[in-house]
Formats: C-alpha cells, structure tokens, sequence
C-alpha cells in the first residue's frame, strides 16, 4: 500500500510577482516588486539533472525549493516571475509541477538584495 506521507514545508516563506515600473512625468524613475502572493517553502539540494537543464538556458541555479502546488497557481503568469526571499530578490529560471500535481518546483538564480 502507497501511503502518503505529511511534509513539512518550514526552511521560510516565498513571495512571487512581478517587477513593475515606476515612472514620474512620464520618465522611468525605477521599479518596483508587486507581490502576487505568499508560499511556504522546503530548502532541496540541485541534482545534476537540475544543473544540466540551467546550463542549457546560459543561467546559473542558486537555489531549489520545493512548495505545495495551491490551486490558484495555474493562473498565474509565470514569465518574468520574481521571487523575493528575506529582502533577496531571484529570477525564476522555472516552476515545475511534480506528476500528481501536488507540488512545485522552483528553480531560482539569485539577483541580489534589495532596498526598500
């Protein structure tokens, strides 16, 4: 018998969006994150399968998480989305759903730290 087992997602929380710019008069002045929403997350370690599919793309993977794939998600856009993480900011390289469509799988490089 195939038991499910509970996970625990508790390394931190994810905030997905988007960066929108800010302009003044017409001139762009910068940009700025517009969240999307909130995503408990569990830290993985990359596998070499993980590496060989970011070194097709020129990107460098910094980080892989694992969260549960919530519903609403199918609807959001998901190019160009950002990820922001204690004031880090990360470039999701890819979001993969696993095969039961219980869970995601972000693949991220790092950006830098943000000031707000």
């Amino acid at each position: 018998m195939n038991k499910r087992i509970r996970e625990t997602f508790n390394d931190g929380f994810l905030q997905y969006g988007h960066r929108k710019t800010v302009r003044t008069n017409g001139k762009k002045t910068g940009t700025e994150f517009i969240s999307e929403g909130r995503l408990a997350f569990k830290e993985l370690s990359a596998r070499e399968q993980d590496y060989q599919m970011v070194d097709l793309s020129t990107s460098s993977l910094d980080l892989k998480l694992k969260t549960l794939y919530p519903p609403f998600f199918k609807s959001v856009r998901k190019n160009k989305l950002k990820v922001l993480i204690d004031k880090i900011e990360y470039d999701v390289l890819k979001v993969d759903p696993d095969y039961g469509k219980n869970f995601l799988f972000f693949y991220l490089q790092e950006v830098g730290e943000i000031s707000e």
